[in-house]
């Protein structure tokens, strides 16, 4: 056959696959599964969205609150304020009025993957002292049930779903002929193996192709959970051809397989085992080989030295020798002068958290190495399997991605340590020399930099997004080249 009627022969086969009732059966499944799946995830993005709202409505109350506690003490009042719930003192506001939060918002592509966004929290409230073990404890997990059974989203759709999809388009193809007998009527004809595989698959992957990719901007349209790009364009359309590119490589492992002539059957099961040991076995070998190559550090060791440290602390001797230490290096000639600082309240606090970070610091510092070396690790072995590099492509998109969270719980951290430098300098000046708002008033202090105290500062990784979908793509493409080369390395003649 000549080139030249080759597109009549691909035509003949895309009109052959659009009469069949299945293609129509198989594309309506997928594309009810895609719409289901972007309006949970977008129904999820709406939720994160809200809490981070409140968070700042949280905040914006808590500045409210403190200037029109000030307006009432700063005048002559014989109703005494206590020194923790004063907002005129540095101390009294950062203990009682401020509400501080670091945030990690939603990226635009945020509903294509929820990643592990179910047990990673979006918002955590900044706090100091005995509350600081952990900086992603003060989160609610909602069902265990929920959880155990996994978000359905856009991701699991496309990673796992979609593979099956292809299977039940092209598993059959050629080896339903050659079970049927018509095979043989087709190689009777002067037209090889190569052209005829090259017509049916092609007429497969236009239909999977369109399927797959316009259902799946067809779903993000309908959940309306894109909004504007803001920049996202490159990464988007990166994750399109990426996409499109692992159907283009389950399409191509069809024809493989169907170039081993074993028959209708056989080939389904061939291709089913092929999808659970990609999509299912592999990776899940991998989570085991990545706990093994980053092990967990102990919660129980780091609990058991917030416990030591909070006992130490609270010996009344010991405590006070912590105080005058921290204090004497803080203020030095101060405290020599005035031994009484010590005593102070807020110097025992700011003393208590100082050394109880301190104690903590070694915990803390190996649970940031062992998120780091499990996210480099996840990237590595995302290679060995064609489902993790999308998945992994999606999730980074999306901002759902390890790496992500730990560089969140890495801001979160420095966020603390910038609000503990903003206040302490404050805190002693106005302890080493207390200076009432006026005579006779209910406030004892002047703080009122309310609108200075640093506020979190968000970072949304549009460069690793891109990076990624381009990896995921390049490697997606390799692998249908290599399935598609090894099928036109079989496919030299008919079966006997």
């Amino acid at each position: 056959m000549s080139v030249a009627r080759f597109p009549r022969l691909l035509g003949a086969e895309l009109r052959l696959i659009l009469r069949e009732r299945l293609t129509w059966a198989i594309i309506a499944t997928l594309l009810a599964a895609l719409c289901l799946a972007a309006w949970t995830g977008a129904d999820r993005v709406a939720r994160e969205r809200t809490a981070i709202a409140e968070a700042a409505d949280d905040s914006a109350r808590a500045v409210r609150e403190a200037r029109a506690a000030h307006e009432r003490y700063a005048k002559p009042s014989p109703i005494k304020v206590n020194y923790w719930q004063d907002p005129t003192d540095a101390f009294g506001f950062m203990t009682y009025f401020m509400a501080a939060y670091a945030v990690k918002p939603p990226t635009p592509l945020a509903l294509l993957a929820a990643g592990q966004s179910d047990v990673q929290p979006a918002v955590t409230k900044v706090s100091f002292g005995f509350s600081t073990v952990f900086d992603d404890t003060a989160y609610e997990l909602g069902s265990a049930a929920r959880l155990k059974l996994g978000p359905f989203d856009l991701a699991f759709v496309l990673v796992y779903l979609v593979p099956l999809a292809v299977i039940a388009l092209a598993g059959t193809r050629l080896s339903a002929e050659q079970d049927s007998g018509i095979l043989r009527m087709i190689a009777a004809q002067p037209v090889g193996p190569r052209r005829v595989a090259a017509a049916k698959f092609g007429a497969v992957a236009l239909v999977a192709v369109t399927g797959v990719v316009g259902g799946t901007g067809l779903a993000l349209a309908l959940a309306g959970g894109l909004g504007p790009l803001a920049g996202w364009e490159t990464t988007l359309a990166l994750l399109a051809a990426a996409l499109a590119t692992y159907v283009l490589l389950w399409v191509a492992a069809c024809a493989l397989v169907a170039s081993l002539w074993r028959g209708a059957v056989a080939a389904l099961a061939i291709l089913v085992l092929t999808w659970a040991g990609i999509t299912v076995v592999l990776p899940t070998g991998l989570g085991i080989a990545l706990d093994a190559l980053a092990p967990m550090p102990s919660r129980i060791a780091a609990i058991d030295a917030s416990r030591q440290a909070q006992a130490l602390f609270s010996t009344a001797e010991k405590g006070a020798r912590i105080t005058a230490v921290w204090a004497s290096r803080k203020v030095p000639d101060t405290a020599q002068q005035r031994p009484e600082l010590v005593e102070a309240p807020e110097i025992k606090r700011l003393a208590r958290d100082a050394f109880y970070d301190e104690a903590l610091a070694d915990h803390r510092e190996s649970w940031h190495e062992h998120a780091l070396a499990a996210s480099a690790w996840s990237r590595r072995l995302a290679l060995l399997s064609p489902a993790t590099i999308l998945a992994l492509a999606l999730e980074t998109a999306a901002g759902t991605d390890a790496a992500r969270h730990a560089d969140f719980l890495t801001a979160g951290g420095a966020y603390r340590r910038r609000l503990r430098t903003f206040f302490e300098p404050r805190i002693l000046a106005q302890a080493m020399n207390p200076v009432p708002v006026c005579a006779g008033c209910s406030a004892r202090l002047g703080f009122d930099a309310y609108d200075a105290v640093p506020a979190f500062e968000p970072a949304i990784p549009r460069a690793t997004a891109q990076r990624e979908a381009l990896a995921a793509l390049g490697c997606l493409l390799a692998g249908a080249l290599l399935l598609t080369a090894l099928t036109y390395r079989r496919l030299t003649e008919w079966p006997s």
